[in-house]
């Protein structure tokens, strides 16, 4: 006994297995990729739909045996290109297909299908004509009993206008199932470019065009208004090569995430940068068998505020509407995966565990490669379903949950959502920062001690030696050890040992300082204690007083200080004083010792002492100014209230620049934490600045774009920036200066608006040099 198959079953492995139109022609595009064409054009004249690749075509043999023969595929079984030796030579290594149903997709499209096809040195044209309302007649009838006509030409009947190659394939498919207007034909346009791998191309060359004579006049009125190649509008035009470099853009733009297999399959490499500057670059073992010799590699990218924003002006619609993170088998998209809404590797489900803790779909975008057999990566006959769930394709998504997404994760959560103003730059100079640095260098140094990963490369800008002073040292201390000791690195383990005795110095002299100051507190309240106890304040004077106190932060219309202002001043002098020397102390003992500090640890040494010494200038300036309320070193007021009155009524009596200061604002107040002191050396530091570019005047600016921001625009009339000085991130380093100063004043500027979780750009201006301070709340 046989089976016996109706025909019914075309429309069975035809319209009903292939859903989708633009699927439909995917997978008559890739079988003209598998046929080795290198061109194909996809052509819509006079309500007929022309696929005309330059492949190697088929012969009446090829005809009967391959293409009549339902659900046989010669690309599964190997014998595709077998015999014929020319054909093999630097044949592509896999196919797009292997099913042997691609074909149907023509009943998908139309009505009726002409096919002319002819090999290299054949004779003439095979042409086969099938009319595909044949088989729907009566589903008694015999699949294999409805007739294909076939017939012979010398040339191909093309209409005019489109190629005729020496050899390859046309599909003419006729009476179609669906009407293709513009903007259905834009889709469509869109849709082949996310086909044909958008992130980089295909190693080999295959070009893909989309021709519509009839669209010909509307496409020629978006060229003539398009401002430039980069111009969204150009994305509204039908004809012309499929093209998309979207992602090469994007790799300048924001974090980006590379995994791939190593050649022998053994290993994993993945390489992190951000912003085109590299993080971090490992290798480790490979803990996925099945991913060996798959080729495997995932490109991932953070879509931060700038990326999205450059993504929604190159490709004319919103990051999320294009799609997520998209599936590629053998150069081609496994549909429906990366498409908007479908979450195939659960990372939707994932993040509504912790919004703020993981990344979704609409905030990255990439890709996935896979190569080789259908026997591991198995597509769904049914086109728009992905591919089988396999054990390769297990181990495939498992691959890209730990060593992708978690690991872009982690350094996204950890680095750029900790900043909100780094999600606005186009830069790396928010992740100079200390702040930004310790999280890098945390997540660098755990990786490093990983057991089985080794650590290629990372960046040494990013991942140093912080700041003495800042939060995250310790941390970063102990971290920057383990990676030295792993690595080898003995100069690095050198500066650590080095920079750890500073710390400790430091913590000695501050430590120091603050006994000195509060023993001398406490004697004077002792000393004070009875009398202040035998006498009383008259309340109402007392009351009024402190309402007073409440409405200024500054009270420049006193004649004299109260006792407790010039205890509290006193005791801020008393502790930055006896800082300075005890870190001078330090270093006296070192000499003593005979042992000579480098260069590098006098730099920090003299630095840390510049600072001290501002905080000792700024509080003096208080005590002879101003009754300012510094009830401790940190304060809670509203900043922009603190920055208005300090530089109306306190940095202009005490600049020695002779530079005029004048400010406005408009913000409606931002109440959060700071250290006054710091805040004031951030003034004078600018202000001094201007004065060293023989500025005469000096304006400040503050505006407030929304209720947890504030932003100040800094502008003199000073000398500038020069030309000689391209890179005018420079200026914030420690050390650098275009003058004769020490080269820590806007060091320090920058060092404090990092506390503040704030930043700072330098702007070039024809009538001298700006500033912009953006500060969250």
């Amino acid at each position: 006994m046989h089976f016996r198959i109706s025909s019914a079953l075309k429309r069975v492995i035809g319209r009903d297995l292939i859903t989708d139109e633009f699927v439909a022609i995917f997978e008559l595009v890739k079988n003209a990729f598998d046929a080795r064409a290198d061109v194909v054009d996809v052509a819509f004249i006079d309500d007929r739909l022309f696929i005309i690749d330059n492949g190697k075509g088929m012969s009446l043999h090829d005809i009967n045996d391959k293409w009549l023969f339902v659900a046989y595929s010669a690309k599964k079984d190997g014998t595709e290109d077998a015999g014929d030796y020319r054909d093999r030579i630097g044949a592509r290594a896999a196919y797009a297909g292997s099913k042997g149903v691609g074909r149907f997709s023509c009943d998908r499209l139309g009505q009726t299908l002409r096919m002319q096809t002819r090999r290299k040195d054949a004779g003439g044209v095979e042409v086969i004509n099938v009319d595909w309302e044949l088989f729907e007649g009566n589903a008694r009838e015999e699949f294999a009993s409805v007739p294909v006509d076939h017939a012979r030409a010398r040339e191909f009947d093309l209409p005019e206008g489109l190629p005729a190659h020496e050899a390859g394939t046309v599909l003419e498919i006729g009476g179609l199932r669906e009407a293709w207007d513009r903007d259905k034909l834009l889709k469509l346009r869109a849709a082949l470019a996310k086909l044909i791998n958008p992130f980089g191309g295909l190693s080999e060359a295959f070009e893909v065009y989309l021709k519509v004579p009839a669209e010909e006049p509307a496409d020629a009125d978006v060229l003539s208004r398009a401002a430039s190649p980069d111009d969204a509008r150009l994305l509204k035009v039908v004809n012309g090569p499929i093209r998309n470099f979207i992602f090469e853009t994007l790799k300048g733009k924001t974090a980006h995430l590379e995994v791939k297999i190593s050649d022998d399959g053994e290993h994993l490499l993945s390489t992190l940068d951000d912003r085109g500057a590299l993080i971090y670059s490992i290798r480790e073992p490979n803990p996925y068998p099945l991913l060996a010799g798959s080729g495997f590699s995932c490109n991932l990218f953070f879509l931060n505020r700038s990326a999205k924003k450059t993504f929604a002006s190159r490709m004319g619609v919103p990051s999320v509407q294009f799609g997520s993170v998209f599936l590629f088998k053998n150069g081609f998209r496994i549909f429906p995966i990366g498409e908007e809404g479908v979450d195939t590797f659960g990372i939707d489900r994932r993040k509504q565990q912790g919004y703020a803790r993981f990344l979704g779909t609409r905030d990255i975008i990439g890709r996935l490669d896979v190569a080789g057999s259908d026997e591991n990566f198995r597509e769904s006959t049914s086109r728009n379903q992905g591919l089988i769930d396999t054990p390769a394709y297990q181990q495939l998504s498992d691959c890209f949950d730990e060593k992708c997404l978690r690991r872009l994760e982690r350094y996204v959560v950890g680095v750029n959502w900790k900043d909100a103003l780094d999600l606005d730059a186009e830069d790396i100079s928010r992740l100079r920062g200390d702040h930004a640095s310790a999280r890098i260098t945390a997540i660098v140094t755990q990786l490093a001690g990983t057991e089985g990963v080794e650590l290629l490369d990372y960046n040494r800008e990013l991942v140093r030696l912080l700041n003495e002073r800042s939060d995250g040292f310790t941390e970063s201390l102990a971290g920057l050890r383990v990676l030295a000791e792993k690595s080898g690195n003995a100069a690095m383990l050198f500066d650590i040992e080095a920079a750890a005795t500073r710390f400790q110095e430091l913590q000695r002299a501050e430590a120091a300082a603050r006994e000195v100051a509060e023993r001398e507190r406490t004697a004077r309240r002792d000393a004070e204690r009875q009398a202040f106890e035998a006498s009383h304040r008259a309340d109402v004077a007392t009351k009024s007083f402190e309402e007073e106190r409440k409405r200024n932060l500054f009270l420049t219309s006193i004649t004299s200080l109260d006792k407790e202002t010039v205890e509290v001043l006193h005791h801020q002098i008393i502790i930055h004083a006896s800082a300075i020397g005890e870190i001078i102390n330090g270093q006296f003992e070192m000499l003593r010792r005979g042992e000579l500090p480098d260069r590098e640890a006098l730099l920090s040494t003299f630095e840390n002492i510049a600072f001290q010494n501002k905080k000792v200038l700024s509080t003096a300036r208080f005590a002879t100014k101003a009754n300012f309320r510094l009830d401790s070193e940190n304060i809670q007021e509203d900043l922009a209230a603190y920055i208005v009155e300090y530089i109306e009524r306190v940095a202009p009596v005490f600049s020695d620049t002779g530079v005029r200061m004048s400010i406005t604002s408009s913000a409606k107040g931002l109440v959060r934490t700071f250290k006054p002191i710091e805040v004031a050396i951030l003034i004078d530091n600018l202000v001094s600045n201007a004065g060293r570019a023989d500025a005469g005047e000096i304006s400040f600016m503050i505006e407030q774009p929304s209720a947890k921001e504030l932003r100040i625009t800094v502008q003199d009339d000073g000398n500038g920036f020069g030309e000689a000085l391209p890179d005018l991130s420079r200026l914030f380093e420690k050390g650098f200066t275009t003058s004769e100063g020490s080269g820590l004043g806007l060091y320090h500027v920058a060092q404090i608006l990092d506390d503040l979780g704030g930043s700072i750009t330098a702007e070039r201006d024809r009538e001298g040099a700006r500033f912009v301070i953006r500060i969250r709340g």
